[in-house]
């Protein structure tokens, strides 16, 4: 939306009750109530995460205000002091504040497209369409042997230095230490590893939990017995739920970063082809050391970065980083060609950008990345800054 610094201004007045008639027209002219009734409630429903349950037994204006996310519901009524009562006529009634309420607080863009020119549109660019990732990845085991995690069994896979690693009932892998496990001897090393287009959970020996988003990795010893700390290294990005043991400390090795934790949860982007390493930190603490000499301890809530050779510590909310492991993608947090390369790891596809293509969008809200390709894309051409055509595995990002 054009000018969208002023109107959300101008909107901030009306929450306010400060807003005098003319700036309350001009708002309101910003919206066509037919074309919201038949678009911005569409697009609500079927591409933002809308349960259809209760689509048919709420009346429209209630409808819009209670399907925003509830967290963001909840801090916004927390800033309003008190109901504003504004005498409207009757093309300003209650509806449009609805969609107004739910446009520029949550950030979800206006429908700009009529319906039938977008489905031609639509119809042109999406030769074909992507369906999402699923739960896929490969186990190379320290004599080489590669496994298919997806395809195998459940139950006991494989054994090696009295370790027995097993896919439980939900698809996961664990790895369990015998009672004959021994103390002495070198330890032996597996590797998980999850495509473009593949997620993965694991259960490491010491209780330490791993999801793996898409194109990642990590080698870990198949028992942490008798030595003096945990050490595993990973690329990709991952969550962690780390065990907490005292004495034996476990360290993550990502490229230049050397991550320590006792026990606490954190999730690790330390993917190749990203500007740099971001350790987000969600509970407890750990410490930082770069190659570079730069060190740092993490506090919950707190994410760090290395920027043109320089460490970067700064609050931001946890819990959006986790968006991949939730089944979602967040538009917000990334800078477009970020979460263009996000969208290009999930559903294993080539990203070209033409020419006139916009090298930054200032984009918002959540979608399901567990929907194909094409519904996350449409979502971000309601922009009406960018369009993509699709065809086969390969996404072009165009103006």
């Amino acid at each position: 939306m054009e000018n969208s610094k002023y109107i959300t201004e101008i909107y901030q007045k009306y929450l306010d009750n400060k807003c005098d008639k003319m700036e309350l027209q001009e708002l309101l002219g910003y919206f066509d109530v037919d074309e919201l009734d038949a678009g911005l409630v569409d697009m609500v429903k079927n591409e933002l995460l809308i349960a259809d349950e209760i689509y048919e037994s709420l009346p429209q204006t209630k409808l819009v205000l209670n399907r925003l996310d509830k967290s963001i519901h909840d801090n916004i009524l927390r800033s309003e002091p008190k109901p504003v009562l504004v005498k409207w006529s009757s093309v300003f009634h209650y509806w449009s504040a609805a969609a107004l309420f739910l446009i520029l607080s949550c950030g979800i863009y206006f429908y700009t497209y009529h319906s039938s020119s977008r489905s031609e549109r639509e119809n042109s660019n999406y030769k074909n369409d992507v369906p999402a990732g699923s739960s896929k990845a490969y186990l190379t085991l320290a004599n080489g042997k590669r496994i298919e995690l997806n395809g195998a069994l459940k139950g006991e896979i494989a054994r090696e230095s009295n370790v027995s690693i097993s896919k439980t009932q939900n698809g996961h892998l664990r790895y369990e230490i015998s009672d004959a496990a021994s103390k002495g001897g070198r330890p032996t090393y597996n590797t998980i590893s999850t495509p473009k287009g593949g997620k993965y959970e694991i259960m490491l020996s010491d209780g330490t939990l791993v999801y793996l988003n898409s194109g990642s990795s990590i080698r870990f010893p198949s028992s942490f017995v008798g030595v003096s700390e945990r050490r595993v290294e990973f690329q990709g990005e991952g969550y962690f739920e780390v065990s907490h043991r005292e004495k034996q400390p476990f360290y993550v090795q990502s490229g230049q970063q050397l991550l320590k934790v006792l026990g606490t949860r954190f999730n690790l982007n330390a993917y190749a082809d990203e500007k740099s390493i971001k350790t987000t930190l969600l509970e407890g603490s750990v410490e930082l050391a770069y190659s570079s000499g730069e060190k740092a301890v993490l506090k919950p809530g707190q994410q760090s970065r290395i920027e043109r050779e320089k460490l970067i510590v700064k609050y931001v909310d946890a819990e959006s980083v986790l968006d991949w492991k939730r089944g979602e993608i967040n538009l917000r947090d990334d800078d477009f060609q970020a979460t263009m390369r996000k969208i290009a790891r999930w559903y294993d596809v080539d990203i070209v950008f033409a020419e006139d293509a916009p090298i930054d969008l200032d984009l918002r809200g959540l979608v399901s990345r567990e929907k194909n390709i094409s519904s996350v894309l449409k979502v971000i051409e309601l922009t009406g800054k960018v369009h993509f055509k699709v065809e086969g595995r390969r996404v072009t990002v165009m103006k």
